[in-house]
């Protein structure tokens, strides 16, 4: 016998009785089923030990009955009597662990002291309002150090960074079953916002410094550090940036503030997809320099593509304060469409000025230059227009791409005047909102949409300006725009006003899944005296990895020869 094969006799000799000695072991728990938070805890505790290969040994048993006194005594229970026994075949051994509970140790008192400039912190003062634990509670000590915890991560949020217990503990009277917990909290001084320090020159530093949101010397809060972290990151200026607070070399109650970056690629480039019953496939494909010159000037474009629709656009961004809520852009498309009876095409350049508004809002004022020209309906037309206008927006949300908090609110004036070398004169004002709200579960979708046009004639206004409603966005239950006043061989003109509304209701019935319920109405018209279409219907909603997907079986209740409407749509609903 060589020794390579006397080798391999060895190594599987020693694996079986590795096998052997890491017995299989099952644990019945008996006497807390009163208590599922007890049984869990012995579990726990029990699955850590090193199973011999006979059980059935008193130092064996006595880890157990030792270990699981120890876990119940984490939840209070300091009288806990165990007995623990083995029974086994060729197979299997279980340990069976009779427990009887006894009482469980009650807080008579929490000694609670702050002291330090957070005394007065309205944070601080929320949460000991909100305290996990209280008096009267069973004794657990996993939630005594959850709340320890949570202390020390309040005042590290807030800028208490030399904050400390001067005493922290649990006293408890065993013969009494009684518990008195003691935190006594010296939160310091709350140190400040220094001076931003660049480890490495970026030619984008006074964007850095003028989207800070905060001033040296203001209060030190983590919360507003990570919202100038993410408007960094969303100018595209950089690969990657990071604003890291120096704590260790705080002086003077100031925090210096790091930033370490990288300068983003040249050019980057996106693609993507989305689906809806009203325009088929569609296909997007972007691209953005993000960085031109040393004044922080970008450019990008876009390219959509759709069976009726299709359209290229260009944006020239220049920063005036900083680049995402102060600049001006330049920006221009062209955009061909032929869907129901609309075939035109359309040329547009603008000039458009945006800030942000202390209260979120996002206002810009433009003067766009817009030439149009094709059919609708039986007319053809051609219109040149130059648009003053402003408008007024916000987005809001919370979650991830399948978001169940957030709300889309927009707002525009604009018009064209004869005798300020446009065609024609035109006046339209128009608003539009959506709201997603969840409760425990249940969510809630509520949009509206007005507006009005006022010009002589609605054959002098271009057709994107006319209004025309229905379809996935609107009114379900009908096509795509085919709500709008007809000619007299009923071909779709559009109309001087609009107004339309949806309510829906989503019930969750599985993990990321929800049935859902809601009416639509409205109407785009020359005359509010003719009735609305109404519809109403069920769906299916799932928060798939790539956004909403949503399916909806629509029935329109006014005058319509279709029985029912399908509407598929994936993409986001704000």
């Amino acid at each position: 016998m060589n020794k390579r094969y006397k080798f391999c006799i060895f190594c599987l000799l020693i694996t079986c009785l590795s096998f052997k000695v890491m017995a299989s072991v099952s644990f019945d728990i008996e006497g807390v089923e009163e208590d599922d938070q007890a049984k869990e805890n012995i579990s726990v505790f029990l699955k850590g030990l090193t199973v011999p290969e006979d059980a059935d040994n008193e130092s064996y048993l006595i880890e157990v009955e030792s270990s699981t006194k120890e876990s119940l005594i984490a939840l209070g229970y300091y009288q806990t009597e165990v007995i623990s026994s083995v029974t086994s075949d060729e197979k299997d051994q279980v340990v069976t662990v009779t427990v009887n509970l006894g009482p469980r140790t009650v807080i008579t008192q929490v000694d609670l002291r702050i002291t330090g400039e957070a005394v007065n912190n309205r944070h601080f003062q929320k949460f000991m309002v909100n305290l996990p634990i209280k008096e009267g509670q069973f004794l657990d000590h996993g939630k005594y150090a959850e709340t320890k915890s949570a202390f020390k991560s309040l005042a590290q949020r807030y800028g208490y960074f030399d904050a400390k217990y001067t005493k922290s503990a649990v006293e408890v009277t065993q013969k009494n079953n009684t518990a008195v917990v003691i935190l006594w909290f010296d939160s310091g001084v709350r140190y400040e916002f220094g001076e931003l320090i660049f480890d490495n020159q970026i030619p984008s530093e006074k964007f850095v410094r003028a989207l800070a949101n905060f001033q040296p010397g203001d209060p030190y809060d983590s919360t507003t550090l990570n919202q100038f972290n993410e408007d960094l990151n969303e100018t595209g200026y950089f690969k990657s940036i990071t604003i890291l607070p120096a704590i260790e070399n705080k002086q003077d109650r100031k925090i210096p503030l790091h930033v370490i970056a990288s300068k983003s690629p040249e050019d980057s480039f996106n693609a993507g997809f989305g689906y809806g019953t009203d325009n088929g496939l569609r296909g997007k494909f972007s691209w953005n320099r993000p960085w031109i010159n040393k004044y922080g000037h970008s450019i990008g474009g876009s390219l959509i593509a759709s069976a009726p629709m299709q359209e290229a656009t260009l944006t020239y961004k220049m920063p005036i304060d900083e680049p995402l809520y102060h600049y001006d852009s330049i920006q221009s498309g062209y955009k061909m469409l032929d869907q129901n009876d609309t075939d035109t095409t359309q040329y547009v350049v603008g000039y458009y000025r945006h800030w942000k508004l202390d209260n979120t809002w996002l206002r810009t004022v433009y003067l766009r230059y817009d030439n149009e020209s094709g059919r609708q309906g039986q007319q053809d037309f051609a219109t040149e227009l130059i648009l003053p206008g402003i408008s007024f927006s916000r987005t809001r949300s919370r979650g991830d791409i399948n978001i169940d908090w957030g709300d889309k609110l927009l707002t525009y004036f604009e018009f064209a005047n004869k005798n300020l070398f446009s065609s024609s004169t035109v006046v339209k004002l128009y608003a539009q909102s959506k709201i997603i709200r969840t409760y425990q579960g249940h969510q809630f979708v509520a949009s509206a949409q007005a507006g009005g046009i006022l010009a002589n004639s609605i054959y002098n206004v271009p057709s994107s300006m006319r209004f025309f409603t229905g379809g996935d966005q609107s009114i379900r239950g009908y096509g795509y725009n085919e709500i709008a006043p007809r000619d007299t061989q009923d071909y779709l003109v559009g109309g001087y006003y609009l107004a339309t509304t949806s309510l829906e209701y989503r019930y969750p019935i599985a993990e990321n899944w929800k049935i859902a319920v809601f009416t639509d109405a409205g109407t785009a018209t020359d005359d509010f005296a003719e009735p609305l279409s109404i519809s109403t219907g069920t769906g299916l909603v799932w928060a798939s990895p790539v956004g909403p997907v949503r399916l909806y079986f629509a029935v329109p209740l006014t005058d319509t020869s279709d029985n029912f409407r399908v509407h598929f749509m994936i993409g986001p609903e704000l």
